[in-house]
């Protein structure tokens, strides 16, 4: 027998990938996150930034993470829509 038809026979549902991405709670939980930082980065006065050099850093890393975040959910979200017919 012939080891390609052997394969046709498995569970054709392994095509589909797996029910679980990871990269959608990941991509919710940076996304949150990342709002937060940025929410609390604006809401602040500039005068605790002084031991930083005056450098937001909560905003600036709230907009990574946000980055980051809608990444993974993008990239969630189009291997969906490719699995999907």
């Amino acid at each position: 027998m012939n080891d390609i038809d052997a394969t046709k026979d498995r569970d054709p549902g392994m095509k589909q990938g797996h029910v679980l991405d990871l990269k959608l709670p990941i991509g919710w939980l940076l996304g949150a996150y990342g709002a937060l930082l940025l929410v609390y980065g604006l809401a602040t006065d500039k005068g605790m930034y002084a031991i930083s050099l005056g450098i937001n850093i909560n905003l600036i890393w709230g907009l990574v993470m946000l980055a980051v975040g809608g990444g993974f959910l993008l990239a969630a979200f189009l291997k969906r829509s490719k699995i999907r017919p």
